[in-house]
């Protein structure tokens, strides 16, 4: 069975409900009716400026501003409140107090109207319960409460209260945080890569990533998707989506509450619980979502995915005027996993006609600061077209005796990714334009057609590199087999089901099982525990109270203890694919494949192990942790000498019905 693929009875379900979710959010990013409720005749109120930006944006629909005390505002009409709009409006953007959010949404359903943006922040929890009930009850979208608003650049719709509007573009983001989301898009903006569609989505009551993966899923506009999202509502439906939505866009985000300050800051922000860093890693990871550290490196990494090919691979040439810079270069390749390509004999020969002999032509080249502008366009130009090169980046420092290296930089005739970086650049990146060559440096008609577009250019070597690494990790995931849920044909999950319903019917509150009922339980997923030689592994379940259960894996036993904290991490139900990259992810995964004179390990059977656990682990909620350790990896199996389970009472959900987030 593929990994994308549903149960039998869910598939039409998801597929229906994908569609209707879908259609439903046409109100939201396609109005063609937008009423401002709470727009105050006062400026500088929150409700008067999203009036006055979703007027000055150059909006095509119909606006109407609701106000009891004018007749127009902002050269629109004002009524004095929702039932006397003149039509069922698509979108109503709310900004009133606490108090009335309630009551305008209750009358907003009765008019007819098809979807809220609710700004308002400080709603308490049967304020919260009431709007979310009249949205349902009146088949309203909801984005927010407690947000920034939304924005359609390409359209002229900016329904927030930025005091800039976003350039239309590719980007689509949406953000748990309206400032940041509002800070990101302007940064965007100001790049040249622009927004598609913007969603300041707050606390996430309905519209959620999700929906708007799958409305950037069919927009035919959005070539790149940005998330910044705090916490997952319903996780499960997240990584099925972003997973199917990645085959087609990357999809980015930044790595929010890594540390335990920030975790806490983060529940306590949006009133939800903080997702560990292991589990947002492991669904990052399968997902093939580009998790990043910063909203610098954030921007970094877009500029390059929204302008050049995914890398084939992680080998890179390396050419500089400046000696040192190439060398940070090549520092920098080696701390986050790509390789300094080693140029051909052919190409090595061909750089010694263009470069000064005190320069170098293996990798990185250093063209030196003499050469011209001439000569250090066709080192690129040899360079990107060396076999084995999957990628480029040029570093250049102009001087009075080079000419103009940006120029030539531009002007290369180069069809794999390129970055740049210009080291007395202002702007940590921007994007170049290409330019064609002069008609008399042209090759003949049987040359490749000039590659088109811009050119992202970074100030600083590390940060083209980090950039760059991402896009070659992201390559390699969408390059990656699909997986498949692998089909046992010797469980027996229903002995397991009554040997936990039993043990459960006895201690209502949970507990460790005994040993012998361990043994039984394993069994029935045909895990037998006995002692062997080996290295010592350790394979584990947590079952996480959003996510579900997470397969965790490692060293074990006394091997540990050289290795400490050496584990990683994925969410059931694994693929043979997920097991594989589990199994080869861990730092010391050279131990089980024969490190230290052990032999080899059966790397199959800790696949077929990792499998099993998992599927018992998405079959059987109430198990609430599982330690299997150590696990003995030989060359002959991948036996458990030891386990322990801990049971506890679950409420069965069924990931596919909607929640908030």
């Amino acid at each position: 069975m593929d990994a994308t693929a549903e149960g039998a009875g869910h598939v039409g379900y998801a597929l229906r409900e994908r569609s209707a979710d879908v259609v439903s959010l046409r109100h939201v990013f396609q109005p063609d009716s937008v009423a401002v409720v709470g727009a105050s005749r006062r400026m500088g109120t929150t409700g008067r400026a999203i009036l006055h930006n979703i007027v000055t944006a150059g909006y095509q629909g119909r606006v109407y501003a609701v106000n009891p005390h004018a007749a127009h505002m902002e050269a629109v009409p004002c009524v004095p409140s929702v039932a006397a709009l003149p039509e069922p409006v698509d979108l109503a953007v709310v900004a009133v107090p606490p108090a009335a959010v309630c009551a305008v949404a209750d009358k907003c359903g009765r008019r007819g109207i098809k979807a809220l943006v609710v700004i308002t922040i400080g709603l308490d929890i049967p304020q919260s319960a009431d709007l979310l009930a009249i949205c349902r009850r009146y088949g309203m979208r909801l984005v927010g409460p407690g947000c920034f608003g939304i924005a359609v650049p390409a359209t002229g719709l900016d329904a927030t209260f930025a005091t800039r509007h976003p350039a239309p573009g590719s980007a689509g983001l949406v953000m748990q945080s309206g400032g940041l989301g509002v800070a990101l898009a302007d940064r965007l903006s100001r790049l040249g890569v622009g927004v598609s569609s913007f969603a300041s989505v707050g606390s996430k009551y309905d519209v959620s990533g999700n929906d708007m993966l799958m409305w950037w899923e069919q927009d035919q506009t959005t070539k790149l998707a940005v998330l910044y999202i705090e916490s997952f509502g319903n996780p499960r439906k997240f990584a099925r989506t972003a997973r199917r939505v990645g085959q087609a866009m990357p999809i980015l985000t930044v790595h929010a509450g890594r540390s335990v300050t920030g975790q806490r800051a983060a529940a306590s922000r949006t009133a939800a619980t903080a997702t560990p860093l292991i589990t947002r890693e492991a669904l990052f990871r399968q997902a093939g979502i580009i998790a990043t550290d910063s909203l610098s490196e954030l921007v970094d990494t877009a500029a390059l995915l929204a302008t050049q090919p995914l890398p084939a691979g992680p080998r890179v040439a390396v050419v500089s005027n400046v000696g040192g810079a190439g060398v940070l270069a090549a520092d920098a390749c080696s701390d986050h996993g790509l390789t300094v390509h080693r140029l051909t004999g052919e190409t090595r020969r061909r750089l010694h006609a263009l470069i000064p002999p005190s320069g170098a032509v293996t990798g990185p080249v250093n063209t030196t600061t003499t050469v011209s502008e001439h000569s250090y366009q066709r080192c690129l130009e040899l360079a990107a077209a060396d076999e084995g090169t999957d990628a480029i980046i040029a570093l250049a420092l102009p001087t009075a005796a080079t000419g103009n290296l940006t120029a030539a930089i531009r002007a290369a005739r180069i069809h794999i990714p390129l970055a740049a970086v210009i080291l007395d650049q202002r702007e940590p990146v921007q994007l170049l334009p290409r330019t064609s060559p002069a008609q008399q440096d042209r090759p003949g008609p049987a040359q490749p057609a000039e590659p088109a577009g811009t050119i992202p250019s970074y100030a600083d070597p590390e940060a083209a590199v980090r950039a760059l690494a991402h896009a070659v990790t992201y390559g390699a995931w969408r390059a990656r087999p699909t997986g498949h849920l692998r089909e046992f044909t010797d469980l027996t999950p229903d002995n397991a089901r009554a040997l936990v319903q039993n043990y459960l019917s006895r201690a209502p509150r949970g507990g460790w099982l005994p040993p012998g009922q361990v043994a039984a339980l394993l069994a029935s997923y045909g895990i037998q525990p006995i002692i062997t030689g080996g290295t010592e592994m350790t394979v584990g379940v947590v079952q996480e109270p959003v996510f579900g259960p997470l397969v965790v894996f490692g060293l074990g036993g006394v091997v540990a203890t050289d290795v400490p904290d050496d584990r990683a991490a994925r969410l059931a139900p694994l693929t043979d694919t997920d097991a594989d990259e589990l199994i080869r992810s861990i730092r010391s995964a050279p131990l089980p494949v024969g490190r230290r004179r052990q032999p080899t390990a059966d790397l199959p059977a800790l696949q077929d192990l990792l499998l099993r656990v998992s599927r018992l682990a998405d079959d059987l909620p109430e198990v609430a942790e599982l330690e299997l350790n150590p696990v003995i990896a030989c060359p002959d199996g991948a036996p458990a000498v030891d386990a322990r389970i801990r049971l506890a009472p679950t409420e069965p959900q069924d990931p596919f019905l909607r929640k908030p987030g």
